[in-house]
């Protein structure tokens, strides 16, 4: 991406002095270069914030699988037991 030239024809058509013009176009071209890092910065912000939502939903999903797991064999071992104790006979 370099520098365009104007041809001539064009740039007798600007009645402002050469030296206004490079100016201004100078602080057009750094207004646009800066507001597009901004934005460059802003959408990495935002990709890094997405990657550590999905990483963190990703813990907290195995981590309720995980203690869901432990739920279920925690109550098949009370339900046994429980059944166990109905099989034997009760003290009088």
């Amino acid at each position: 991406m370099g520098t365009q030239v104007l041809p001539s024809d064009e740039l007798k058509t600007f009645k402002s002095p050469k030296r206004m013009l490079v100016r201004f176009f100078q602080r057009s071209r750094d207004n646009w270069k800066q507001k597009y890092m901004g934005l460059k910065a802003e959408i990495k912000r935002y990709k890094n914030q997405a990657a550590d939502a999905r990483r963190s939903r990703e813990q907290w999903k195995a981590k309720a699988e995980a203690l869901e797991a432990e739920t279920c064999r925690l109550e098949s071992e009370l339900a046994r037991l429980r059944g166990d104790a109905d099989k034997k006979p009760r003290p009088r």
